[in-house]
C-alpha cells in the first residue's frame, strides 16, 4: 500500500504542505480530518490511525 497524498496541518487544520501523488485524494479530505480529531473529547483515546469513508489518516502529534 502506498499513500496517494500527504498533508502537513497546522494546529487550526490549515494545510502547510501538501503532496498528491495520485490525484485521488481530494484537499476537502484534509478538512475531514480535523473533524474526526474535533469529534473525540478526550485526546487520550485517540487512536493514531482513523480510517474514514474509504481514506485512512494518521498523524503524529508534535508539541514543543
Amino acid at each position: 500500500m502506498s499513500a496517494s497524498a500527504v498533508f502537513i496541518l497546522d494546529v487550526k487544520g490549515r494545510v502547510l504542505i501538501s503532496r498528491d501523488y495520485r490525484g485521488d485524494i481530494p484537499a476537502s479530505k484534509a478538512e475531514r480530518f480535523l473533524q474526526k480529531l474535533l469529534e473525540v473529547e478526550n485526546e487520550s483515546e485517540l487512536p493514531p490511525m482513523i480510517y474514514d469513508e474509504g481514506v485512512t489518516y494518521t498523524y503524529v502529534q508534535h508539541n514543543k
